[in-house]
């Protein structure tokens, strides 16, 4: 549970693929602190996703098409904070040409978060919060970037991006960074004294309970809340790391 006193009533938060993982997580921290918290995801209606959405505005917006971002971009209205949490999802029907060139079209911010963020830009300029608009990557801004490079690469590009608009829209009222989950030796994470009685028709068998944590979402969570937050009106241009700690 996220427990910090931030408070974003009146402020509009974007959280791209705010429909499941970090980016929910995200999108419900920001909800909590009073946004109104819109949601974006590929499927045609909410209800189609495991977890309810009822308490959010959901669009539906595919990052893969550069007509489709405009759209949205003309309807969404005005917005305070952009979290851009929606993983890099190309269409499995495309040719092999066709998906090497929408890969390098990512990259080049012609679609994808970058081209959002950057069709957002006027509307975060003109954010009455303290400190202006605030835009926040996250690792699913990096996966986009992998589509044609190593991780390491494209960590490196998305740090380099995170600083240059970083300064250039700190000058215009508004911040940009980048929040990542670092890495930690992958080890199943299980609660104490957790066992689960499975009784099948032959006889009783002892199984541990499986349980996903989510200790590094509502890390991810509490930074974004920060960058957003008038605390963080003077911090731009950074990428900041964070541990997962269970």
């Amino acid at each position: 549970m996220i427990d910090i006193g931030f408070d974003f009533t009146s402020r509009h938060v974007l959280v791209t693929g705010g429909t499941r993982g970090v980016g929910l997580t995200v999108a419900q921290a920001f909800l909590d602190a009073g946004a109104r918290v819109s949601v974006t995801g590929c499927k045609i209606l909410p209800s189609l996703y495991d977890a309810d959405l009822s308490r959010f505005e959901y669009h539906q917006l595919r990052l893969t098409s550069s007509d489709a971002i405009d759209s949205f971009v003309d309807r969404v209205g005005a917005v305070d904070v952009l979290v851009n949490a929606a993983g890099a999802r190309l269409d499995n029907t495309l040719e092999e040409h066709e998906r090497e060139f929408m890969a390098h079209s990512a990259r080049l911010g012609f679609v994808g978060p970058l081209r959002l963020t950057h069709q957002l830009r006027q509307r975060l300029y003109s954010s009455s919060a303290p400190g202006g608009g605030a835009v926040i990557h996250t690792s699913a801004s990096q996966r986009w970037l992998e589509l044609t490079q190593t991780p390491a690469d494209a960590r490196a590009e998305l740090e380099g991006h995170t600083a240059r608009t970083g300064r250039a829209w700190s000058r215009l009222g508004a911040r940009v960074n980048t929040v990542l989950c670092g890495t930690r030796p992958s080890v199943p994470v299980q609660p104490r004294q957790s066992l689960q009685v499975v009784r099948p028709d032959e006889g009783s068998v002892l199984t541990r309970r499986r349980t996903t944590s989510t200790a590094a979402a509502e890390q991810v969570a509490t930074v974004a809340l920060f960058l957003a937050s008038s605390g963080g009106q003077s911090i731009s241009g950074q990428t900041l790391e964070v541990e997962p700690r269970y």
